[in-house]
């Protein structure tokens, strides 16, 4: 698997598109978006090769618009086909690509693992609107009405983990498709006084063993450091974003 461009600078308004060669693989993403994280990470660990163009979402390029009509991330770029949506790009990449299939084929094996992701990505509407509900992250009063929803989602992530993996003995589709928003989650945690939550890992051995145990694999992996943003800069792109600072697009780079 080689990914090339991960860490490009992304293009915006005004740049030309990158010519693609063909028979290549393309990837238009956003370094610090978990909807186009579940892509890339699904993407790596499917052992694809592939180009990534990073993309500035606040001041698109033109030409992004004929790859996406809203010039969102993230969109796929294969044998002339364009496919958009974190939702519908890992099913088209186990069909295209059955080799490495990840997705279960069994239908009803394939109906468990789609619930259970559904499940498991619930943690981004609490995290979401506990981080971004006020200008003053570190609220007390805040932070104790908007919690207590963070730690049900978290709880119930706890529970329902039976093996190593949501997908069994190794890493599957709904590994792959939640872990961005549980590494939000640690992003936020990270900065001092906006969860409490201890940031060395997350979210806490005491509260959530299973839990801690399972991103810390997931963290680990190759398909996932292949991609991944550093909870430094992760954290400092997100409290940007909760404070209506100008975003950086090529943080850390």
């Amino acid at each position: 698997m080689v990914l090339t461009g991960v860490t490009s600078k992304a293009v915006r308004k005004g740049d030309p598109e990158p010519p693609l060669a063909p028979g290549k693989f393309r990837v238009y993403n956003m370094r610090f978006c978990p909807w186009a994280e579940k892509a890339m990470i699904y993407v790596a660990a499917k052992g694809i090769d592939a180009e990534v163009i990073n993309i500035n979402v606040t001041d698109k390029p033109e030409w992004y618009f004929s790859k996406h009509y809203q010039g969102k991330a993230p969109a796929i770029e294969h044998n002339g086909k364009i496919v958009i949506e974190s939702g519908y790009i890992p099913e088209y990449l186990d069909d295209a690509f059955p080799e490495s299939r990840i997705l279960p084929t069994d239908p009803y094996e394939k109906v468990q693992q789609k619930l259970l992701m559904e499940r498991l990505t619930a943690i981004q509407s609490p995290t979401q609107c506990h981080f971004c509900s006020s200008d003053n992250l570190r609220d007390r009063s805040l932070k104790e009405e908007k919690q207590p929803k963070v730690f049900e989602v978290l709880k119930q992530a706890e529970d329902l983990l039976a093996d190593e993996f949501y997908a069994g003995s190794a890493p599957g589709y709904p590994d792959y498709l939640s872990f961005p928003f549980f590494e939000k989650c640690w992003w936020a945690a990270s900065l001092d006084g906006v969860v409490d939550l201890p940031t060395t890992s997350f979210p806490g051995e005491e509260k959530y063993p299973k839990l801690t145990r399972w991103f810390d694999r997931m963290l680990n992996s190759d398909a996932v450091q292949s991609v991944t943003q550093s909870i430094e800069h992760g954290a400092a792109f997100m409290n940007a974003y909760a404070t209506h600072q100008p975003m950086d697009y090529d943080l850390g780079l």
